[in-house]
């Protein structure tokens, strides 16, 4: 039996049986065509009964009908078969925003930051990772955000809000 990792049960939503799931964009899909899912490690068979989306996908199981119960699966890998799955994601793959490491950050207001060491890749947003001043800085990322790329300098001019340096 060959199963895929799509992402993991975050925390209990509501009290009638409901809970987070943090699930990997590229198998959104897969899961809300699923009519069962493995959940834990060992993996253990759960059937939907319904799931919806807004923001954050909202899962609920037959059988789990209280807080406490799903709140026991809490931070537990979800699986789906191989054979639930329509395409299986390359972990090599980079992010649209790879091509940034490397590039220093500036913004109206800010000494130069960086350059980016890495990209995280967060269920809602990516940040971009870099040292400032001997601390490890996370600058969002947006396209809302940047103003221009100077590719021959390495340089992303972007629009930041005051105080980011403080928070990190």
């Amino acid at each position: 039996m060959d199963l895929i990792e799509i992402g993991w049960t975050s925390k209990p939503h509501g009290l009638k049986g409901e809970i987070k799931l943090r699930i990997s964009e590229f198998y959104e899909d897969d899961l809300f065509a699923a009519t069962s899912v493995l959940i834990g490690d060992p993996p253990v068979p759960y059937f939907v009964e319904q799931l919806r989306a807004g923001g954050a996908v909202i899962g609920k199981f037959e059988t789990l009908d209280s807080r406490e119960e799903v709140a026991l699966l809490a931070g537990k890998p979800i699986w789906l078969l191989a054979s639930q799955v329509t395409a299986v994601e390359d972990p090599e793959e980079k992010t649209p925003w790879e091509a940034l490491v490397g590039y220093s950050i500036r913004a109206e207001g800010y000494p130069l930051l960086g350059p980016i060491t890495g990209i995280m890749d967060l269920p809602e947003h990516y940040l971009a990772e870099l040292k400032h001043d001997g601390k490890d800085i996370l600058v969002p990322l947006h396209e809302n955000l940047i103003s221009d790329l100077e590719e021959e300098g390495k340089i992303l001019q972007m629009v930041l809000p005051e105080g980011l340096l403080d928070l990190n």
